[in-house]
């Protein structure tokens, strides 16, 4: 647990540990499901928490309040704070380097880690967004519509307000990978906010793919899982030396 329990629910997390005797670099990683489902276990967290693993950093997995069982955005982004600060007190137990943190999310877990970050500055040394929501009021196709007017409010201005695109900056490196073919998220986000980083110098890396969609991490086997895990764990590798 790396918080006391809200609303009754323990908050859980799950760490993966390398091999060797640290201290270790680490990432803590924030699961997708559109601010209303998802958990630390899902597929996509056990493929790149393995990935990390073997490529030498510890993980930390967690679960975060919710809008499907009452929490709300701005509680989800705290959690995300709580983790990581948890994560830093742990160095002792779980042999890790505090200077050596990066912080990673997947979907909308990419659009809580963008807003979240800016509060953990001097917690983490790089960060990795993953098919992440940079404009939530720019989700205006179903499913994703609802679960952005859910999230951050029936306003277009305040849910825009409430991304990344409006948030403080994370002055730290940031590695941004995005699917064309993403159809719930337009790669067009994750290019445009790639363009606002650079514009300001802050230094960002993206890796766009061709061809694929929305969570392409959900099928393991496929080939693009396999090239985006290590063009993620390269990256961090170098970023966390």
């Amino acid at each position: 647990r790396y918080r006391g329990p809200a609303r009754g629910r323990p908050p859980l997390a799950d760490v993966w540990l390398p091999d060797g005797p640290g201290p270790h670099p680490s990432v803590v990683w924030v699961h997708g499901g559109g601010f209303a489902v998802g958990h630390r276990q899902m597929k996509p967290m056990r493929y790149l928490a393995t990935a990390c693993r073997r490529a030498g950093m510890a993980v930390l997995s967690f679960d975060y309040r919710l809008v499907f069982r009452g929490g709300r955005l701005d509680e989800a982004v705290d959690d995300v704070v709580a983790a990581v600060e948890w994560w830093a007190s742990q160095g002792d137990a779980y042999r890790l380097d505090p200077r050596r943190v990066a912080l990673g999310g997947l979907s909308a877990g990419g659009c809580l880690m963008l807003l979240a970050a800016p509060r953990l500055q001097d917690r983490l040394a790089a960060a990795v967004s993953v098919f992440s929501l940079y404009d939530i009021a720019g989700l205006d196709r179903g499913p994703a519509r609802l679960l952005g007017r859910l999230a951050a409010g029936p306003d277009p201005a305040l849910r825009r307000a409430r991304s990344p695109v409006a948030a403080a900056p994370l002055h730290r490196p940031l590695l941004v990978l995005h699917g064309t073919d993403d159809s719930l998220v337009p790669v067009a986000q994750a290019q445009a906010y790639v363009a606002q980083r650079q514009a300001a110098g802050l230094p960002t890396t993206a890796r766009i793919y061709p061809g694929e969609p929305h969570a392409f991490f959900n099928v393991p086997q496929a080939p693009i899982a396999a090239r985006a895990a290590a063009d993620v764990t390269a990256w961090l590798r170098e970023r966390l030396a």
